[in-house]
Parts: structure tokens; C-alpha cells; sequence
């Protein structure tokens, strides 16, 4: 297969053609770049190890890091999981499709490489229609971690995935910049408890509207999720992190060598070179922006970065959980 195609797709509006072009990689085994409303994916057929194998090579993967399974509808994702377990499911089915990732039981149609050997798998449904047309397509569903090398910053931009890994996948799709730019949440329910394994847009305020009980999972012991075992998240170069007061007193002493990720406020407050994040109320605009400023520090001409930290607060605190994967404390 040639590799490295392109297509530019947009997620609302695409062709019938453009849907059985993508379908028809997926079935022959093949690697796609893929957008959805959180970050960019890489993706490859649930069912097939050789397939998912593949995209644990292309990211320098471990391979107890498992991946998330993108399905079209609850009805397609009761071909693949025990859904019947989940005794919430109708309540949660109202968060799809957009960035949640429910970790249930799979069913032996899933690949053991998907699953990294376990017999759960986390499964979503990404908010993008032309995925989802694609996986209806083909009856394929989509085994996808994002679409970076691993413990680098998650792909947001199309510009992202061509430096990283361009060459390395049989089609690459294009359609803009994501919405949410950061993973989606993932949980564990049982019964009316759930834990959260990893925070995203949904934030512990969402689940507490449908479950009783609402935990933060604790480090360490069996690897159910992305984004809680391995280094993720982080830029190539040094960077710091510091709430307001601080952060500005240390680029009082450090000007020319420290280039700082801040908000329009605190940027009002130091002037000088920055990377604005956005506005201290607006985490959305916040989240939209993190990795991208991340990989802009990377490419300044500065030694190191220093970031501002956020309270622990809503979805700030999905946010502060990739600042602090990234950074180190001043």
C-alpha cells in the first residue's frame, strides 16, 4: 500500500466516495490519522493484532499501555463489550458521542493488542459524523490512542502529525484544528460508582449528575487507561510550572532565557515574548491550546518554558493534569 496519502475532510460535510476510500484502508490492515473533536487519533482495525501491533511500533508504544476502541453507536458497541454490565449506560449514552471513554468487558472480537491482553477495553463514540460513517461503513471498529509518538504532546493540528509521523501511516486526514485539544475522560463504572482514570472534558461535576459516587483513581497497580502509567504529554524542551505570583517573579530574574505559557491576563501583567494560552475563565479556549502551545515552545529559540498553573477546579483540573505530566513544579 502507498504510503502517506492525504485527504481533507471536513467531519460535517464529505462525499459517500471519501467514506469508502477511508473504509476501505481500514480493511486491508492500514494505519489512519484520523481527526475527532478531542485530539487527532491513529487508528487501525480493533479486531486485528497484526493491524493494532502496528500502532504501538509507529508510536514507540508500550505495549501494556492499552488502546481506546471508537465505535458509531451504543449499538454497535454491544457487538463488542459486555454493555449489559454498565447499569447506567442509558444515562451515560446521553455524553455520546463526545469525549467520554467508558472502560467496560470486551468481547472476544476484540484483539488482545487493542486491549493490551486485558479482558476490559475502553470504548467511545468520537463526536466526528465521517468517522463514524466510516466505522458504520465498513463494520470496523476503530482501536486509536492519539496520534503522537509516545510521551510527546498530543496532536491537535494537522502540522503536528506531518513532522512526527508522516511517513509512517498508509493515510492521513485533515480537518483542521480539534476542539477540545486535550484526551477525553475515562472511567470505570460499577454499578453507581464510577472512578475516573483519567480527567478530560466531562468533569467530576458531569458524573456526579449521574452517578452517586465519584472517585479519582489512585497511581499505580493494573494499567486500565491511557495517560496513567507512562510519561505523556511532554515537550522536548524543560518546562516549569507556577501559579501566577510566583511564575512572574521568576521571569523577573530569568528575561531571555525562559519563554513563558500564560494567560491574556497575566500576560498583561509581564509584557514581553509569550505563548497565550487564553483568557483565566475560558478553560476551554485553555485546553484548545495547551499541546500546540507546547510544541511551540519546542520550536522558539528559548532554552526553556515556564507554564501557569491553574486551581484544581472543574475542567481546570483535567487541564492541570497534563500541565503537571509536562512539567516540573517551581
Amino acid at each position: 500500500m502507498e504510503k502517506s496519502k492525504f485527504m481533507k475532510i471536513n467531519c460535517h460535510d464529505y462525499s459517500h466516495e471519501d467514506v469508502v476510500k477511508v473504509s476501505s484502508v481500514f480493511k486491508k490492515g492500514g494505519l489512519v490519522i484520523f481527526p475527532t473533536e478531542t485530539v487527532y487519533g491513529i487508528g487501525a482495525d480493533a479486531g486485528s493484532d497484526a493491524a493494532c501491533k502496528r500502532i504501538f511500533q509507529v508510536k514507540s508504544r508500550k505495549q501494556d499501555n492499552p488502546l481506546i476502541v471508537h465505535v458509531d453507536s451504543i449499538d454497535t458497541m454491544k457487538k463488542f463489550a459486555l454493555t449489559e454490565e454498565i447499569e447506567l449506560l442509558p444515562e451515560l449514552e446521553k455524553l455520546w458521542p463526545g469525549p467520554l471513554t467508558v472502560v467496560m468487558r470486551k468481547k472476544d472480537n476484540i484483539c488482545n493488542a487493542a486491549s493490551a491482553g486485558l479482558d476490559t477495553v475502553g470504548m467511545r463514540i468520537p463526536a466526528c459524523d465521517f468517522i463514524r460513517e466510516v466505522i458504520h461503513s465498513s463494520g470496523i471498529p476503530i482501536a486509536a490512542p492519539s496520534a503522537n509518538i509516545s510521551g510527546r504532546p498530543s496532536a491537535t493540528r494537522i502540522e503536528h502529525i506531518i513532522s512526527e509521523l508522516g511517513q509512517k501511516v498508509d493515510l492521513i486526514i485533515d480537518s483542521g484544528e480539534t476542539i477540545y485539544g486535550i484526551e477525553s475522560t475515562v472511567i470505570l463504572p460499577e454499578g453507581r460508582k464510577c472512578t475516573i482514570l483519567r480527567p478530560g472534558a466531562y468533569t467530576e461535576e458531569d458524573l456526579l449528575k449521574i452517578f452517586d459516587v465519584v472517585e479519582y483513581s489512585v497511581p499505580g497497580g493494573k494499567v486500565l487507561s491511557p495517560g496513567t502509567k507512562y510519561t505523556h504529554y511532554s515537550p522536548e524542551k524543560r518546562l516549569y510550572r507556577a501559579e501566577r505570583s510566583i511564575l512572574i517573579k521568576y521571569l523577573e530574574e530569568h528575561r531571555g532565557k525562559v519563554l513563558p505559557i500564560i494567560t491574556f491576563e497575566t500576560h498583561e501583567i509581564t509584557g514581553g515574548d509569550a505563548i497565550i494560552l487564553g483568557h483565566e475563565n475560558d478553560p476551554m479556549e485553555i485546553s484548545h491550546n495547551l499541546y500546540h502551545s507546547l510544541r511551540l515552545l519546542d520550536s522558539s529559540e528559548y532554552e526553556y518554558g515556564i507554564i501557569e498553573s491553574f486551581p484544581h477546579r472543574g475542567y481546570f483540573t483535567s487541564i492541570m493534569n497534563r500541565i503537571e505530566k509536562a512539567s516540573i513544579e517551581i
